[in-house]
């Protein structure tokens, strides 16, 4: 299964990548991992700085996040880490929903938004460095 996964993850990393206007760039998984948030759970805001492309895949999903006020649960982008002056929000959010890839710049700010309920998020993780880069 998760062989099958990272063979099926290759046709839209290289989609993403030529929507960047890299098309036909070399680029391997540098390092994945799977995430089971517990309620009230989040991602603080975060980069990944060794990345090129990071990800989410989601697999299962508490109820929670089809709120669509609240936006529990949701992948938020550009909010930074530190605190600052004025405070900075996210500029964009992503509705998880199972089987969705999302694919985003490394060094973009992301994070997720507590939720609630009784049931875990569990998604998985990867980034993708150029082909020719060493860890």
């Amino acid at each position: 299964m998760i062989r099958a996964f990272f063979e099926a993850i290759r046709a839209p990393i290289a989609r993403y990548i030529a929507e960047l206007g890299e098309a036909g760039a070399a680029f391997r998984i540098a390092g994945a991992w799977s995430v089971r948030l517990r309620p009230h759970g989040f991602h603080a805001n975060h980069v990944h700085p060794r990345g090129w492309i990071s990800s989410a895949f989601y697999v299962a999903l508490p109820a929670a996040v089809a709120d669509d006020a609240s936006r529990a649960g949701w992948l938020k982008f550009g909010e930074p880490g530190p605190p600052t002056r004025p405070a900075l929000g996210p500029e964009h959010f992503v509705k998880p929903e199972p089987g969705l890839l999302a694919l985003f710049p490394s060094s973009l700010w992301h994070g997720t938004v507590p939720f609630g309920g009784d049931e875990p998020r569990l998604s998985i993780a990867f980034d993708v460095v150029r082909g020719d880069e060493r860890p």
